[in-house]
């Protein structure tokens, strides 16, 4: 299943890999035409797909997408999402190095690489899942005379 959808200077083609989307953005990811291109993202993600690969083989990004991305990246989070962003050209790497996003955003340098990263992705961050053998035995909690403070 394939659609695309054109904005003023931008245009996003979707495509289904067994349950994750996998949306190519080209043309010119400005202020004009990021708000209808995040718009079919986030439209997207509400259909809680498996998870969303977003390939930027744009010609300029401006800061405007950084934000939108920094967006969909969170509500991706939120709902348990995976989450990938393909990005190889210099017209958008080079604002995501620049604004230090680059260390943010989950990048991939492939489409088959973001689609392995996101199907792999647990649902929750190792160190946000409740580990109950982690908890202190009521034998190791100090005794209230070896509490600091007391």
């Amino acid at each position: 299943m394939t659609s695309s959808e054109t904005a003023s200077t931008a245009d996003v083609r979707t495509s289904d890999h067994d349950g994750v989307l996998v949306a190519v953005i080209s043309g010119e990811l400005d202020m004009v035409s990021v708000g209808s291109i995040g718009t079919t993202l986030f439209d997207h993600l509400g259909k809680h797909p498996k998870g969303l690969v977003v390939e930027l083989a744009v010609d300029f990004m401006g800061s405007s997408a950084l934000s939108m991305l920094l967006e969909l990246h969170a509500r991706a989070q939120r709902e348990e999402v995976g989450f990938a962003i393909v990005a190889t050209q210099a017209a958008a790497v080079r604002p995501m190095m620049a604004s230090a996003l680059s260390q943010v955003l989950p990048l991939r340098q492939s489409v088959e690489e973001a689609l392995k990263s996101v199907r792999q992705e647990p649902k929750q961050e190792p160190d946000q899942q409740s580990k109950p053998d982690q908890q202190p035995k009521p034998d190791q909690q100090p005794k209230p005379d070896q509490q600091p403070g007391g």
